[in-house]
């Protein structure tokens, strides 16, 4: 396979970086108001803040399935993903599964068909006003440019899962609900992408908040404009935290159920 080729800047244009020399912390991100944490009627009021004329298009619900090696049961549904469209916005957003309370660990926005786009230096302005100086990478074999900002003192888990490159514009470790598979797998493999940002002790429930911005174009047109761009904000530490709860609850159903039916079990007339 071919590498991609990776260029790291400091920040998408100096003078852009020196308009905010100040880190904006990971809990105050957002994206169009909806932040980590949040319930589904506080990212319902967030969504009509930014937008009056959203609409709510799915709600998505889901369960996990076990068994008590005889019968199959499920848990009760529980809420899984919203989904908004706003505007030239599509904005979704998921929700952490039982028995954690239902409140958002991840926001993804895309966006495209801005009839008055923004110019490049116009956009990584807006970005950094509103989130301080992130990291900037340009993928120059797919033109894609790609901003980010990873959460203070926690690892940078948002990497390529090419070994070759650091960084790249795929949602693979970002994206649920594969996302979370795609970490552990990472971490079972002491991916030399991770043991750069955690050392010899990989863990994938170390990692932090990412905020990731993706738009396509040259490099350094401050005139280029930007009708298209993607966001996600995700929670990967807490996604992967409350995921092996979720995994251990049902675990624990299964065991409870297995014992109840070996308790009711008769002796066969033979």
């Amino acid at each position: 396979m071919k590498a991609l080729g990776v260029l790291v800047f400091t920040a998408l244009m100096g003078s852009v970086a020196a308009a905010s020399a100040q880190t904006i912390s990971a809990e105050k991100w957002d994206i169009v108001g909806v932040k980590i944490g949040m319930t589904e009627a506080e990212v319902a009021a967030a969504v009509k803040a930014f937008d009056a004329s959203a609409k709510q298009v799915s709600r998505r619900m889901a369960h996990f399935p076990y068994s008590d090696g005889v019968n199959g049961f499920q848990t009760p549904a529980f809420l899984d993903e919203v989904e908004y469209r706003a505007g030239d916005s599509r904005l979704r957003v998921w929700f952490a599964a039982p028995p954690a309370e239902p409140r958002s660990y991840a926001v993804h926005r895309y966006s495209t068909g801005n009839k008055t786009p923004p110019t490049r230096e116009q956009f990584s302005a807006a970005l950094t006003s509103k989130y301080g100086p992130g990291q900037s990478h340009y993928l120059a074999n797919t033109g894609s440019n790609v901003m980010q900002w990873s959460e203070q003192g926690k690892p940078e888990c948002a990497v390529s899962t090419n070994a070759r490159v650091v960084v790249d514009s795929s949602p693979d470790t970002l994206l649920p609900p594969r996302a979370v598979e795609v970490l552990e797998g990472l971490g079972r493999a002491q991916h030399p992408n991770l043991r750069k940002t955690m050392g010899a002790s990989v863990d994938v429930a170390r990692c932090g908040v990412v905020l990731r911005y993706v738009w396509g174009g040259p490099a350094n047109d401050p005139t280029f404009p930007i009708p298209e761009f993607y966001v996600w904000l995700v929670d990967q530490g807490g996604m992967v935290v409350k995921n092996r709860q979720s995994m251990q609850w049902v675990k624990q159903l299964e065991a409870d159920v297995a014992r109840k039916r070996q308790g009711q079990g008769a002796t066969p007339k033979l």
